[in-house]
């Protein structure tokens, strides 16, 4: 039976909301598919702008101009500005991308994402450096949440964007040059900043990252390079991931990335193993006298196995609801960590200091590790000697080992 276009005869909502998932251009030409489609991308509230399949600059930029002029004053739920196709940089038209970025502010948007090139590939590239936002004027009182991918931001920006954005909850910042050390904001609910450089700061030695959001409620802080994070204010964190790529981590100076999460329900800290460090690191950890009431999901690299797992041990008695651990091995001569005698469990071994304990909510170990890794045996040995009532243990190859690679994320967001 001929049942006719039965898509045209939807309602206008969903005809939006089938061109949200389209690049821009390709919305525009959903105008020649009926009467009914002709003039409905000109009041889409979602729109994603894709440099993708434009030949040249200049018709990119053309297109762009007079999809938003089309436009006139149609509200905005949903702008994406991605620059990501070959040979089109947003800072060769910076001023026009400001007066586009600035067309969806005042539309009301409230969630913006600007993504330029890649800069680790963009070095192979004949292009400028990363589209730099410090002169785009950020004022809005609807943006939620903004994704920025590859850009440049400074000091005087987020100051800016953290004063005259009273609405922001979510700021998402992936493979960006950032020219600042402080972020405090009294509104943000979740921070994401992934494989991001900070090459003036350590230039002239200053690499202490200070995060002060009081209401903040997820933390995703991805491969810091040779940067040092310090947590002020952040008691309301339920969610925390922290990647770092440092060999400047010690609790004597530091104490602050352990004891501020305390009351997070997940936590996800990894740090790469520095031989130099670990003593101190686990030593000054007793220190901290952490207790993390509301834990429940804990994973951790292999820094914490250093000196027979002490650090491991400690982590695990002070987390008395921890339901699951996930322990990521990748280094290949994690058997070092294990003193021979620990692993006979000898009255005069070392492991001897640590007395046997009993996680009682603690239902599943995850080990991931590396082929022909033969650590993997001498851990389960020790998990099962000092946990008392001893939880399911699984081992499970590691697909590839390295920080999460936060660019993937992108297309999560708004797609």
């Amino acid at each position: 039976m001929d049942t006719g276009d039965r898509i045209s005869g939807l309602p206008n909502e969903l005809h939006h909301h089938i061109q949200s998932f389209l690049p821009a251009r390709d919305a525009v030409h959903t105008c020649v598919l009926s009467p009914k489609w002709r003039h409905l991308w000109a009041s889409a509230r979602r729109l994603n702008v894709d440099t993708k399949g434009f030949t040249s600059q200049r018709s990119f930029v053309k297109f762009v101009s007079a999809l938003l002029l089309s436009r006139d004053c149609t509200p905005l739920d949903s702008f994406w500005l991605d620059a990501d196709g070959p040979g089109i940089f947003l800072e060769n038209f910076r001023e026009t991308a400001y007066q586009w970025i600035c067309h969806a502010l005042r539309s009301n948007v409230e969630e913006l994402g600007i993504r330029d090139h890649d800069r680790d590939n963009a070095l192979d590239e004949d292009g400028p450096e990363a589209f730099r936002l410090d002169h785009c004027p950020f004022t809005s009182s609807c943006l939620k949440r903004l994704h920025l991918c590859g850009v440049c931001v400074d000091k005087c920006f987020l100051k800016n964007l953290f004063s005259c954005c009273p609405a922001l909850e979510d700021l998402d910042m992936m493979n960006c040059v950032i020219l600042a050390t402080e972020f405090s904001s009294a509104t943000l609910k979740k921070l994401s900043i992934g494989f991001d450089r900070f090459p003036e700061l350590i230039e002239y030695g200053h690499t202490d990252i200070v995060i002060n959001m009081p209401r903040l409620v997820s933390l995703h802080i991805g491969a810091l390079v040779r940067a040092m994070l310090s947590l002020v204010d952040v008691q309301s964190l339920v969610t925390a991931s922290i990647y770092l790529d440092t060999d400047k981590i010690t609790f004597a100076d530091g104490c602050s990335i352990i004891t501020a999460p305390s009351n997070v329900t997940n936590l996800e800290f990894m740090i790469p193993y520095y031989e130099r460090k670990q003593h101190s690191l686990q030593s000054n950890m007793q220190l901290c006298q952490v207790v993390f009431t509301n834990l429940t999901t804990l994973s951790l690299s292999d820094w914490c196995l250093h000196d027979n797992c002490k650090a491991l041990f400690y982590l695990l008695e002070h987390s008395p609801n921890l339901e699951k651990l996930t322990l990521k091995m990748a280094n290949h001569r994690c058997y070092a960590y294990f003193d021979s005698p620990c692993i006979a469990a000898d009255d005069d071994s070392p492991c001897q200091e640590i007395a046997s304990f009993n996680c009682e909510k603690l239902k599943k170990i995850e080990i991931f590790n590396q082929k022909d890794d033969k650590a993997v045996g001498m851990l389960v040995t020790i998990l099962l000697t000092k946990i008392s009532s001893p939880p399911e243990i699984s081992i499970k190859p590691s697909p590839r080992y390295g920080w999460v690679d936060d660019l993937d994320r992108w297309t999560e967001y708004g797609r």
